[in-house]
């Protein structure tokens, strides 16, 4: 399928949300008004005056040809899945963003739909990382399929082996400010005194997301850190790309790199 053409939806209809919110559900065969709720929390548009001004913008740029042609790049290079792909412009406040604020860009992948919110000043190399991270989610998702873990360390690898791609593919100049806020020996230490213990956490466990994205004594995005770590050290000692982890579970990944853990201490 690829990019879903939103900037004819905005066209008609950009200041009423209630019928671009009825295109995004009919074009998932849904009538799941929580998804829209979820895609607000995320980072869709709200319609403003600055909001118009990016998306004007990002018409003259072309952005969803730019988009169109990541897709077609890394479905053929991972054998991806054939998805949708929804474009519009990032709301400019209240973001809880993973990378930085500045940058003006999220997204939200599901295995079968992916979802990206930017600003039209957002960098090619930048877009293109964006994307590889989101749609590396929906790849991994279609590939494990029902053999994928509903616990945090099945979270926290799935985060470290996306910005693992953008490392590879886009260079380490475009990876996440959060890979690199502490030591590799201090994430480490982190991880077996406060990541190791909770491995089992499911996700619908309140301890579950304060340790992926942050909180109390747990650094912002400390989850993510932890898991682009691991990832990290596994698929270097192991000398795998990003193609070839595709299928690991998480559980592998995870004890092969206590075993290797532990052999530093």
């Amino acid at each position: 399928m690829g990019i879903i053409r939103t900037d004819k939806w905005l066209d008609e209809s950009f200041g009423d949300m209630r019928k671009v919110e009825d295109h995004i559900l009919e074009a998932v065969q849904s009538q799941e008004q929580a998804l829209i709720e979820t895609l607000k929390k995320t980072g869709m548009y709200r319609p403003n005056k600055r909001t118009r001004a990016i998306f004007e913008q990002m018409k003259e740029r072309a952005i969803w040809d730019e988009v169109e042609g990541y897709f077609k790049k890394y479905q053929k290079e991972w054998d991806g899945p054939d998805i949708p792909i929804f474009l519009f412009p990032v709301a400019m406040e209240g973001l809880r963003l993973f990378r930085p604020a500045e940058k003006r860009k999220t997204g939200l992948a599901f295995v079968d739909k992916l979802f990206l919110f930017v600003s039209a000043d957002i960098e090619k190399k930048e877009l293109e990382a964006l994307f590889v991270h989101e749609y590396h989610h929906t790849t991994r998702l279609s590939v494990l399929n029902e053999r994928m873990e509903n616990n945090l360390a099945s979270s926290i690898v799935m985060e470290g082996l996306a910005e693992y791609a953008v490392s590879e593919y886009c260079g380490t100049g475009y990876l996440a400010p959060w890979t690199t806020r502490h030591t590799a020996d201090d994430v480490r230490k982190r991880l077996k005194s406060n990541y190791v213990p909770n491995f089992e956490l499911k996700r619908n466990d309140p301890q579950h997301d304060k340790l992926l994205f942050g909180g109390g004594s747990m650094p912002k995005m400390g989850g993510y850190e932890a898991g682009y770590r691991v990832v990290k050290d596994y698929a270097e000692y192991r000398g795998l790309k990003t193609k070839a982890l595709f299928a690991h579970s998480a559980k592998d990944i995870i004890s092969q790199w206590q075993d290797l853990a532990a052999q530093t201490d």
